[in-house]
């Protein structure tokens, strides 16, 4: 090697782990974005949600660095280790299963994408699809997103089928629009068990996401269980065909003024803050253990899901096993459905079925009482 060659390679060394320092403090950034309300230091909610690239990098790094300077690899050991519950909420693994003859109920959680209504040429069959599969699990307790309904003649039915393949007669539905020709969109909560109370929880800063809670008995056992779909970031036609997606966009019409990302990444960041605390003060003053359903439209590194697990335990983290993505669209992945529950309960079985008749996939628990 010449001498040139010798002072290009420690330079070299120095400027990557320089760049190596940067993602390290991202990713450091990232953990602390979790515990700040966007509303309180904004922006720092993007590291966050870069958390699984930022992770990935770091990884790389370390085996890059077992190469060729291996004392650069205990920074990005000390990084990953300082952050290790993190990476247990989006890769699991369990193996621990409980007697099937202890008191439990399994739960579904499934944001079905109005099961399909606008894609006219595919509309019945993901509608079908989704009974299909309903049918073969039979939860005890369903909790629906993007709920849809329609009253009177209609060949599109949805409510009354589902009462029949869940044999769940009783239900709680709450519905943010109501078209002239009785379409609604919502919420809808399905159970075997006796609905005694429900109740709801709107979100003043967004109309078109909402919070339900039913109080629910089975023999001797009385749950609270939520059903909760927090405010989206509601990406445009021009967004969707950077990702790739232009058909899906077209779903969801807003103004020219709200095209730009960022912003509405802002927005969404800084609505889904305040909507969860307020679904945490019902939640604390429960009189019953709860059951938590829902679409966060948030990863595991946000302040949103921090609420939640300071109180809740996470069913995939204590049952689930593998990676645990629910939404499939073709924008960057991530998990962002979830079931919690109260910590004098517990749970197994968690699975993230398979399925692609919505945009997400559906979960669920068995929840041990």
């Amino acid at each position: 090697m010449t001498k040139g060659a010798r002072k290009r390679t420690p330079l070299l060394f120095k400027t990557l782990f320089i760049l190596n320092l940067i993602v390290g403090i991202g990713l450091v950034g990232a953990y602390l974005s979790t515990h700040f309300s966007p509303n309180t230091f904004p922006y720092i909610y993007y590291l966050g949600l870069g958390y699984p690239i930022l992770l990935i990098i770091t990884i790389l790094y370390t085996v890059f660095w077992l190469f060729f300077k291996r004392r650069y690899v205990w920074f990005n050991v000390f990084i990953v280790i300082l952050g290790w519950n993190h990476v247990r909420h989006f890769v699991s693994f369990n193996t621990t299963k409980y007697p099937t003859d202890q008191t439990a109920i399994k739960i579904l959680s499934y944001n079905v994408r109005i099961f399909d209504l606008y894609n006219t040429g595919k509309r019945y069959e993901s509608r079908d699809g989704i009974f299909s599969f309903l049918s073969k699990e039979k939860p005890e307790i369903a909790c629906f997103q993007e709920f849809f309904h329609q009253e009177g003649g209609t060949d599109f039915v949805t409510r009354d089928t589902l009462i029949d393949i869940l044999e769940a007669p009783y239900f709680q539905e709450r519905y943010t629009h109501k078209m002239h020709d009785g379409k609604y969109f919502g919420l809808a909560t399905f159970s075997q068990f006796p609905i005694i109370e429900s109740g709801e929880i709107p979100f003043e800063n967004d109309p078109n996401n909402f919070c339900i809670y039913a109080t629910i008995v089975k023999g001797i056992d009385t749950i609270r269980v939520y059903n909760a779909h927090l405010g989206s970031i509601r990406l445009q036609d021009r967004d969707y065909a950077f990702f790739g997606d232009e058909e899906t966009g077209k779903i969801y019409k807003r103004n020219p003024e709200e095209q730009m990302i960022l912003k509405r990444l802002k927005t969404a960041y800084e609505k889904r803050a305040i909507q969860i605390e307020k679904v945490m003060e019902s939640v604390k003053q429960s009189p019953y253990p709860v059951i938590f359903c829902g679409d966060l439209n948030d990863t595991p590194v946000s302040y949103c899901y921090r609420q939640l697990n300071n109180v809740l335990l996470d069913a995939f983290v204590v049952s689930g096993n593998g990676i645990g993505t629910t939404y499939i669209g073709k924008i960057p992945s991530n998990r962002i459905d979830y079931i919690f529950y109260s910590t004098e309960m517990t749970s197994d079985l968690f699975t993230t079925h398979d399925v692609i008749f919505s945009d997400h996939k559906p979960i669920s628990a068995r929840i041990i009482l």
